[in-house]
């Protein structure tokens, strides 16, 4: 056991689940029952997990244990930090797409640098996708895809979404918790966009969103709060003027037909059951125990790519509701 002084890293203890209030209080509460029986996981004597129990420990002196972990960078760091996350059950759908892409982010570094012998003194970050070989990310890609069990696609688009969040983060970080933990509706598109604003339009959707002062807030809500730029545009029908379309010769205007904003998603509704008699018949009449393995190997990434396009179409949804 010891008292020593540990370091916290920002960018580490931003990658943890922040506990409820709740929690927070449960685990307090274990703590000066039973004491710190799992040690402060550390790398170069910053906290890599336990920052809430050393918080704990530290305000009651409770004494603790230290096990240090052998990293070779910060991305190694990061990647750890996320696959320990993701293992636990209790993370919002958003915190698990932030964390995919940010290991995802994070290995492209690493396989990069392995590729192209660089380290991580000599590494530039600036453009870090141009540092990257094309192969090292599809490798990266399609890793992630088969432990995560989604598409290659699905992998690199939450890489956006996570490097997204943290250019938001960094102009106004009260805003990623709320929307890593789900009390800000948003989808992975408005994400992005939001993060090509300005310094000044960021803050000012965050200050907005701070004095909402609501537990949940659906993004569609509260788009008016961002410039006229950001906002959703409806089309525009243009019509000529009555004196030009008199001049036009006879039958050469056809009458256009009136939008119907339901006309996409009513098409997509009545294709699915195609899609779900096709996979019927494949269950019942495939006989996959014969089936060669570059054709089951197809079928299950289409598939996957399939649930991905799925997952974000659902949350495109209810964040438009």
């Amino acid at each position: 056991m010891a008292t020593v002084v540990l370091k916290i890293d920002e960018d580490f203890k931003n990658l943890i689940r922040p506990l409820s209030q709740d929690e927070y209080l449960q685990l307090e509460a274990n703590l000066l029952l039973d004491g710190c029986r799992e040690p402060i996981t550390t790398w170069n004597g910053i906290i890599v997990d336990g920052h809430n129990r050393y918080e704990i420990c530290k305000k009651h002196n409770i004494p603790f244990a230290v096990q240090p972990k052998e990293f070779d960078c910060r991305e190694e760091v990061i990647v750890w930090i996320c696959s320990n996350q993701l293992g636990r059950r209790n993370i919002s759908d958003e915190t698990r797409k932030y964390l995919i892409g940010k290991r995802y982010q994070n290995e492209k570094i690493i396989g990069g640098r392995n590729t192209t012998g660089s380290n991580q003194y000599t590494a530039n970050h600036t453009d870090e996708d141009a540092e990257i070989p094309n192969d090292d990310r599809f490798r990266t890609a399609t890793k992630l895809a088969e432990e995560y069990h989604l598409s290659q696609v699905t992998v690199q688009k939450y890489g956006m979404y996570s490097r997204a969040l943290d250019v938001i983060g960094e102009v106004e970080p009260s805003l990623v918790p709320r929307i890593l933990s789900g009390s800000i509706k948003i989808s992975h598109e408005n994400v992005v966009a939001l993060s090509k604003l300005n310094d000044d339009e960021i803050k000012t959707f965050g200050e907005k969103m701070r004095e909402k002062n609501q537990p949940f807030t659906r993004f569609s809500g509260a788009r008016e709060d961002l410039p006229n730029r950001f906002r959703r545009q409806a089309p525009i029908v243009h019509t000529p003027p009555s004196s030009e379309v008199n001049a036009l010769p006879e039958n050469s205007v056809k009458t256009m037909p009136k939008y119907d904003p339901d006309s996409e998603i009513t098409g997509l509704t009545l294709t699915i059951p195609s899609w779900v008699s096709s996979i019927d018949r494949a269950k019942t009449k495939a006989d996959f125990s014969s089936t060669s393995k570059p054709a089951k190997t197809k079928l299950v990434g289409a598939l996957k790519e399939l649930l991905g396009i799925i997952m974000e179409l659902l949350t495109k949804i209810e964040e438009e509701e």
